[in-house]
């Protein structure tokens, strides 16, 4: 069973990297990206008043240019279902 709210007290878990590596194949999946283009995955902290305590981001760089997608929660939480959904509106403004 996954856990996405972390209790007071417990450490953040840890970073997988297969999970990791499922949202770049899951991305390239959904996109139909070809063997070449460049899929990131990055998490980030803000401390800042009305910013997501972390947000994941999804990067795209390929022949049509760079290309970037949020989620506001971790990494962990990012699910294939998230993604498609995601993936299927235009990418955050640059």
């Amino acid at each position: 069973m996954h856990r996405f709210i972390p209790v007071a007290g417990e450490a953040p878990p840890a970073i997988n990297p297969e999970h990791t590596a499922a949202i770049k194949r899951w991305t390239r999946e959904i996109l139909r990206l070809p063997d070449d283009a460049v899929v990131t995955v990055g998490e980030i902290a803000c401390a800042d008043a009305g910013c997501p305590l972390v947000e994941t981001a999804v990067a795209v760089f390929d022949a049509t240019g760079a290309r970037l997608w949020k989620f506001t929660r971790p990494r962990v939480a990012v699910t294939k279902l998230m993604l498609r959904q995601t993936l299927a509106t235009p990418p955050a403004p640059r």
